[in-house]
């Protein structure tokens, strides 16, 4: 049942991704392309907990696998955040260059300190004694630092526009973080995916009605007369 659950996540992360490609197509905001990239994480570590069901994280690639993906739709999520707190500031672009780095670096300390499987699969799918050494420091400084600054940049952006899709951002983004909580107290799996559904839809939803709002056209004075002169 559990991993039929993250297989159907997966799937759902996929549609959303595809969405959010073509709002990217649409417009030169970065935002979305951030939220694209969040996206692919996401079917990228649900797919790779979907496989872990069944072999309990036994297989070291898989787990590497999951702890860049994992990572790093939490990094990219909060990059397109904080451009859409901060549009016009120079603090996004250099997040997003952090991000990057980060990113990067957790790529290359996940093979060369690769993770130690031991442990309940409740306790490794929460990363508890599992993601060692360096990784564990370059993980933590995307991971820890991404989720509150997802949270923060909604609730700011929130606070300047009044506009409360933003806030299914920021509760998408905490439901998932109590869903790890839960998985690590050794509550039932199929919960695990159930939370990550329930919050990717709800950041999904916040994204799709954070679009800016429409230029309103303005109205020239000289049309009616040269709409007379045509006549």
């Amino acid at each position: 049942m559990a991993s039929l659950l993250f297989w159907a996540a997966a799937a759902l992360a996929l549609v959303f991704a595809g969405l959010m490609g073509q709002r990217a197509r649409r417009s030169a905001n970065p935002v979305y392309r951030w939220w694209l990239l969040s996206f692919v994480m996401y079917a990228l570590a649900f797919v790779m907990e979907a496989l872990t069901v069944v072999h309990n994280w036994h297989l070291v690639w898989e787990y590497q696998i999951y702890i860049v993906a994992s990572a790093g739709l939490v990094g990219a999520m909060s990059v397109g955040t904080t451009y859409l707190a901060l549009p016009r500031s120079k603090v996004a672009h250099a997040y997003a260059l952090y991000y990057l780095a980060a990113e990067l670096a957790l790529m290359v300390l996940t093979v060369v300190f690769p993770p130690t499987l031991h442990g309940s699969w409740q306790a490794l799918n929460a990363g508890q004694h599992a993601i060692v050494g360096s990784t564990q420091v370059v993980y933590l400084l995307l991971s820890a630092v991404g989720g509150p600054v997802v949270v923060l940049g909604a609730l700011w952006s929130w606070w300047k526009t009044r506009r409360y899709y933003t806030l299914l951002i920021a509760a998408g983004a905490l439901i998932p973080s109590l869903s790890g909580t839960v998985a690590s107290q050794g509550m039932a799996t199929t919960l695990f995916p159930i939370f990550n559904i329930v919050g990717l839809t709800l950041i999904f939803l916040g994204y799709v009605y954070s679009r800016p709002a429409p230029v309103p056209q303005t109205v020239s004075l000289h049309r009616p007369q040269a709409l007379h002169q045509k006549s």
